[in-house]
């Protein structure tokens, strides 16, 4: 099938594609028509009972016509108007003597109103119709004057009006289905937007506590073997081998970070395993080696905890110990996890007095501000809560508490 097929069987349906000009021009092609007839039935060829005695002048006829085709040419632009002339001309033929069937006059304007209106206001509109016909009816047939057929029009309103409503009813039910389709569309776009910025957000936070912790060892030990390269060489090795091996994990944690980015175009991408809680000594060891003397305890009995919550503690450490190394190098420094029934808490506090800032405020929280908030978001993130500040007896703390159950 070719693709000009496709997209012809694809297009809407002939009368769906016409324009609201168009269809205009056509209003008034039908009021044209309705009229010229109307007036060559009177005026022309009148067809009365040549034994009924027309009890008024024929030419009264014309106008009466006139009012009930006219405005048929305008029932889009106003069609409580246009149905009030004509059901008024056809109320007032009928009282005379001729109902104007089988015209279809009164079908067009009623279903205009029926389609522009709510049901309640359009029957209302079709009872009133239904009405001044009655009364019309009623008033010749006690003068005596000529019927003819005074059911058509009867009828013929109660269809259009069925009708009318029925394709109302439709429409309005297919527009519900486009409005629910395009808000399935907009929370679609919108889930999908959302899961890219947590995505972004949780590389961010990535490469944060990564690029932080490892550069801000690098440079403790490599200012550490500038210094002492020509008194202690010995030393001197031993900070360029920290320096070498920090720098080798800080690749492999960002290979790992990013292969979740490569993963997305190929489905394939080199990984590495997550931190966890187990790699706290290594952690601890490259700490050390910076010059922090760091402490670690274990309060209650450790158990294996989901995979998210151990990065997430042990990211919090990392980022509590890169604070200590930027700003209070060499102060003694304990980091304790406890173990509890439903929650694990880590507690990382150091003993050496904050330096204060050139507005002698505290400036640990205001120069690693960044990674606080990375660390209360992991805390979160796990319906927990981290709280971190000064010590009234002098260093810093900082003690996230994570749940280790759904806090549903």
């Amino acid at each position: 099938m070719s693709l000009s097929t496709t997209t012809a069987s694809l297009r809407p349906p002939w009368l769906a594609r016409l324009s609201a000009r168009q269809w205009t021009s056509v209003d008034y092609a039908v009021a044209a028509l309705f009229t010229g007839g109307a007036l060559v039935h009177v005026l022309v060829l009148p067809r009365f009972p040549s034994n009924v005695a027309l009890a008024y002048p024929l030419w009264i006829l014309a106008p009466i016509y006139l009012f009930a085709t006219v405005p048929i040419a305008l029932r889009r632009r106003w069609p409580v108007t246009t149905l009030t002339f004509t059901a008024s001309a056809v109320a007032v033929s009928t009282f005379l003597g001729h109902p104007l069937a089988p015209a279809p006059l009164i079908a067009l304007p009623l279903y205009s109103v029926t389609l522009a209106h709510p049901r309640r206001q359009s029957f209302t509109a079709l009872l009133l119709v239904e009405g001044s016909l009655l009364f019309a009816v009623a008033l010749a047939w006690v003068l005596g004057r000529h019927l003819g057929d005074v059911t058509f029009n009867f009828f013929l309103a109660l269809a259009t009006w069925f009708v009318a409503d029925s394709i109302r009813t439709r429409r309005t039910y297919q527009r519900g289905l486009l409005e629910q389709r395009e808000e399935r569309q907009r929370l679609e776009i919108e889930e999908a937007r959302r899961a890219i910025v947590e995505e972004r957000m949780a590389i961010a936070r990535e490469l944060h506590d990564v690029v932080a912790h490892s550069l801000s060892v690098i440079a403790i030990q490599s200012g550490v073997g500038r210094h002492v390269l020509d008194t202690q060489p010995d030393e001197a090795r031993k900070a360029l081998a920290a320096v070498e091996s920090t720098s080798r994990a800080a690749l492999e944690e960002l290979r790992g970070v990013l292969g979740v980015l490569r993963r997305g175009d190929d489905g394939a991408g080199v990984t590495t395993p997550a931190p966890s809680l187990d790699d706290l000594d290594e952690l601890i060891e490259r700490i050390s080696a910076a010059g922090v003397p760091v402490q670690l305890r274990v309060v209650g009995e450790a158990r294996t905890l989901s995979q998210g919550l151990e990065l997430s503690l042990y990211r919090i450490i990392q980022e509590a110990l890169t604070n200590v190394v930027k700003h209070a190098a060499s102060a003694p420094t304990t980091v304790e996890v406890t173990y509890l029934v439903d929650e694990v808490r880590v507690d990382v506090r150091n003993t050496a007095p904050v330096a204060p800032g050139p507005t002698g405020g505290d400036t640990t929280v205001n120069r690693a501000g960044h990674g606080i908030i990375g660390m209360t978001e992991r805390a979160r993130s796990f319906g927990g809560s981290l709280r971190a500040g000064a010590r009234d007896e002098g260093g810093f703390l900082v003690s996230a508490r994570l749940r280790t159950k759904d806090p549903s």
